[in-house]
């Protein structure tokens, strides 16, 4: 066995490195009393409480470029890869006009160097990145919600997984959030916290250049709360347990503050 024993990022079959297994362990080990483990799933208390604003509809307004353009999302499991590329001719017929349509039935959805799973790009973003009624954004994600299907199931579990972390060491599942420390190790890397108003509330507080209602201030609440969906699909029957521990700690810090 190599120096990553069975750490691995949930959700994909892109591999975690030797240094951010090494820095996850570390982190595991500093960080242990002030964690919950519920059933398989380590809660990192500190972390799924650190404050969020995502503000995706205004991410583009602002930033000039989303989380969304510029690469590929992370591979995807082979049982959501055969979702995917079942929908995938239902999604391209309510985004995309005839023409574009015939293209991807010629070329695909996958990129032709790393193969299944690995959604393939268009113009330099995801293919999947479409301008929807004035607006750019998911088209898996409006395909879902339009047609009743499960986004959990069908939107690729990294895309909707910010900004959460869930790392599966081959013992245990470690669910956290991004953070200065976390980022060490996880898949979202520093670029968030070094560029984006949605993982840094001081980073909004000084930009007061910026309009109120963009990424306002009063709309920052707890990472975990705003995957809700994803954490019933991890925890199932420990959920409202979880959910009813992190609200706790969660009021006892305001009152403190």
């Amino acid at each position: 066995m190599n120096g990553r024993g069975l750490y691995r990022y949930l959700g994909t079959p892109e591999k975690m490195n030797e240094r951010e297994v090494y820095a996850c362990k570390k982190y595991i080990r500093k960080h242990r009393a002030a964690m919950k483990q519920m059933g398989k799933v380590l809660l990192d208390l500190p972390a799924l409480l650190t404050p969020f604003r995502l503000d995706c509809e205004n991410c583009r307004l602002v930033h000039r470029e989303t989380c969304c353009e510029g690469g590929q999302p992370y591979a995807v499991e082979n049982q959501q890869a055969d979702l995917l590329e079942r929908e995938s001719g239902a999604i391209a017929s309510q985004f995309w006009s005839e023409r574009e349509q015939r293209g991807w039935a010629a070329e695909g959805i996958w990129d032709k160097h790393y193969g299944l799973g690995t959604i393939r790009m268009d113009h330099g973003n995801c293919l999947f990145y479409k301008e929807m009624n004035g607006r750019y954004g998911c088209s898996i994600h409006a395909y879902a919600e339009k047609s009743g299907v499960d986004v959990v199931s069908l939107k690729p579990f990294s895309c909707q997984l910010y900004p959460l972390e869930v790392i599966d060491t081959g013992e245990i599942i470690l669910l956290t959030a991004l953070t200065e420390e976390t980022a060490s190790f996880s898949r979202w890397g520093t670029d968030y916290l070094e560029h984006f108003y949605c993982a840094s509330i001081e980073r909004r507080k000084a930009a007061v250049h910026l309009d109120e209602n963009l990424f306002s201030l009063t709309g920052y609440k707890p990472a975990y709360l705003w995957n809700l969906p994803l954490l019933h699909a991890l925890l199932g029957p420990d959920t409202a347990q979880s959910l009813e521990l992190l609200g706790y700690i969660s009021e006892q810090e305001n009152l403190v503050t």
